[in-house]
């Protein structure tokens, strides 16, 4: 008997005839390997124009349920489209990795920068802790900051917003507290500036109905004569970016000429309800904003200044972070991801690798922020903010004009920050946790402490740490 042919790699790679005298064609690995990109294409769809051709009517009405179901989900966001699940898990696992320690340290060891900043951030940190501490210890917190269970120093940011948000939701579930409004309802967050004699760009009116807001507007009532412009419509139930409810109104003109749009906008964001799916925290947060009731304003400009960094005319804004009654740095909205410290520096990440890494450079544009004098007057009136809240952290934006140090203006709030921090992330949670921790603070429990925390009000002394404010609003 004898051996079967053994089976060889052929010359040509068109095909082998083995024991099959049919007029079939294999290709071999080898040809396949040897095919040149367009041979693999031409392969591939020769393959599924196979399959097509197999399908039968229930394989296809499959495949077309199959797509439609594909499309409807990314539409509507589900689980594809660019607030789907997907997306949304991706999102959040980024923004926890970009605040974590590990992340932060790795970088330390690729690029010398990276290091460097890292160490600044930590000996700023060792410096700024004892004043920190010193500061709650003479602090007044409200009671509705307390209720936030922090058992550990070593907290990362995003934690520890997301224990503050749980023991927000817990004390509105149980207790039907809403001082959240402070920040997440815009209007409660303006009149709280109002009453107490805070400086604010021009509120030129609030509407809680709004077929009579958009029949106001249009007929011209809403905003008066020879008023500046661009004016700024804001949802008041809306204060997450991702909403993306702030419309800028160039002008008269602009506004008559795209009123069917506008008329659409302001319906869809009416009955739209925040979701805050870029955060951790949204399983806490939603529930709350989902209980304001809409409401919307319009506010006027603010005064530009002039970026040499970007080479543009624009308002430049500081984001205060504070703890304990004292500002901790800022977040600049020139660069990206800008930070300004207490002793006057001015981290910037100016190219992709430095962003990349974390590695700052000392900012040689916008000197002026620090040379004429705006930051002593930031700092005090955010820190003025933070005490008449009674709160253990929270970021006030400020408007500064070039040029004008006594133009500080404060524009708003935010008690569940997602700026970026940089090296800074490290330390920044570690000056709120500690005074959790270790109660440094005092607890208020004046006239006023059973009030909501967005209806303190220093004019009538009735908020915390009245005592702590020696340069009341407007004049700090």
């Amino acid at each position: 008997m004898k051996d079967p042919p053994r089976r060889r790699r052929p010359d040509n790679p068109d095909m082998e005839k083995h024991g099959d005298k049919s007029s079939a064609k294999f290709v071999t690995r080898s040809s396949t390997t040897r095919a040149s990109f367009a041979q693999r294409g031409q392969l591939v769809v020769q393959r599924v124009v196979l399959i097509m051709r197999s399908m039968t009517r229930k394989h296809l009405f499959l495949l077309a349920l199959l797509c439609c179901g594909l499309v409807v989900m990314h539409q509507n966001n589900i689980i594809l489209g660019h607030r789907g699940l997907i997306v949304k898990k991706a999102t959040n696992l980024s923004r926890l990795i970009s605040q974590s320690q590990f992340y932060l340290h790795f970088w330390t060891f690729i690029s010398p920068g990276a290091a460097a900043s890292w160490q600044k951030a930590k000996d700023y940190y060792d410096k700024q802790r004892p004043l920190f501490e010193k500061a709650a210890q003479e602090f007044e917190v409200h009671p509705y900051w307390l209720k936030t269970k922090i058992n550990r120093i070593d907290a990362g940011w995003y934690e520890m917003i997301t224990l503050r948000a749980k023991a927000m939701y817990e004390q509105y579930k149980g207790e039907g507290k809403e001082d959240f409004r402070i920040e997440k309802d815009k209007c409660e967050m303006y009149r709280f500036f109002n009453r107490n004699k805070f400086r604010t760009a021009k509120i030129h009116g609030i509407w809680d109905n709004v077929d009579k807001f958009s029949d106001e507007l249009f007929a011209d009532k809403a905003i008066p004569p020879n008023s500046s412009w661009p004016i700024f419509f804001k949802c008041c139930h809306l204060t997450q970016g991702s909403s993306e409810s702030t419309r800028m109104l160039k002008s008269y003109e602009w506004l008559h000429k795209n009123e069917k749009q506008m008329r659409k906008f302001v319906k869809e964001k009416w009955i739209y309800r925040a979701d805050d799916w870029e955060r951790p925290w949204a399983n806490y947060m939603n529930p709350l904003t989902d209980s304001l009731k809409p409401g919307i304003l319009l506010q006027g400009p603010y005064k530009l200044s002039y970026d040499d960094m970007a080479k543009e005319n624009k308002v430049v804004e500081l984001k205060v972070e504070c703890f304990w009654g004292r500002a901790y740095l800022a977040s600049a909205n020139f660069g990206r991801d800008t930070i300004v410290l207490r002793d006057g520096s001015i981290e910037v990440y100016p190219t992709n690798w430095q962003s990349r890494v974390n590695a700052h450079t000392e900012s040689p544009w916008n000197t002026w922020i620090r040379e004429e004098g705006h930051l002593e007057k930031v700092w005090k009136l955010a820190e003025t903010a933070a005490k008449i809240m009674g709160i253990d952290q929270v970021r006030i934006d400020i408007f500064i004009k070039k040029g004008d140090p006594d133009a500080i203006t404060i524009n708003e709030n935010s008690i569940s920050s997602g700026m970026g921090y940089r090296s800074h992330f490290e330390f920044m949670p570690k000056i709120w946790a500690e005074g959790h921790v270790k109660k440094w603070y005092k607890e208020y429990k004046g006239a006023s402490a059973n009030l909501p925390v967005y209806m303190q009000d220093y004019t009538k002394r009735a908020c915390p740490n009245v005592n702590l404010i020696n340069s009341p609003p407007p004049y700090v």
